[in-house]
């Protein structure tokens, strides 16, 4: 008669549970600091104040952050890979740099309507945003190339361009957020056709691209924003940064 045979456990189950508390403690960091965000800036707070909103040690930020520098620069790339990759998704399979350039505005709208806290921490996350060479500006400044290459968008130069889509977007940010979303899609419109309108599109062509752009992009459903759900968990972030 056979012996029964003890059944082992994985020995990568314990590291494993380990390596998930780790994981849930420092998005959590990341959380609590995306929230106070919302009203006040970085400089304002304390590591106190942080750990308290994560509900772990002062001591515990320290095993994860050397210093609120650190906490910030994950963040900021933390929002900018959510940003990149929803524009990048918004835009797939669309070619005309003005369409791309008109449903990344949708895009940034439907983001600040669907979560204003996430939107107002991402203000303060970038004071510097209408800089065109800074590293949010990337996706930006591709369809910009492009579209001056290609002869459907005019301006002076790419910096030029660069700033003034920017500067559109975060001026419909800030509106953004003190806008009820029965008005977005009037909004939208008028302001992207404005900012169509700038970049060297005739009137009623920018008017078009705008509304069309609001009616697939504005108006989706099933997209989940807040705190539940921030779009890039740090286990996305990990598995992206390690390609």
């Amino acid at each position: 008669m056979r012996e029964a045979r003890a059944v082992r456990k994985p020995a990568s189950a314990a590291p494993d549970r380990r390596e998930r508390r780790k994981r849930a403690t420092r998005q959590a960091l990341l959380d609590a600091a995306n929230s106070l965000l919302a009203s006040r800036s970085l400089d304002s707070l304390s590591v106190d104040e942080i750990a308290m909103r994560a509900d772990v040690g002062k001591g515990t930020f320290y095993n994860y952050f050397d210093d609120k520098d650190a906490l910030e620069r994950e963040l900021s790339w933390y929002v900018r890979a959510r940003m990149e990759t929803e524009i990048s998704r918004t835009n797939e399979g669309v070619s005309d740099p003005a369409e791309r350039i008109a449903r990344a505005f949708c895009y940034v709208l439907h983001f600040c309507l669907g979560a204003p806290e996430q939107a107002a921490a991402m203000m303060r996350l970038f004071p510097h945003a209408t800089d065109p060479a800074t590293p949010i500006n990337s996706g930006v400044r591709g369809d910009v190339t492009e579209g001056l290459a290609r002869g459907r968008i005019v301006a002076s130069s790419e910096d030029v361009a660069v700033a003034y889509i920017v500067g559109v977007f975060m001026a419909g940010v800030n509106r953004a957020l003190d806008l009820p979303s029965s008005k977005a899609r009037t909004f939208a419109i008028g302001m992207g056709s404005i900012l169509l309108h700038g970049l060297g599109i005739s009137r009623s062509q920018a008017k078009r691209i705008m509304a069309q752009a609001v009616q697939s992009v504005l108006r989706r459903s099933g997209v989940r924003y807040g705190n539940q759900d921030t779009g890039y968990r740090l286990r996305k972030i990990q598995r992206s940064r390690s390609r």
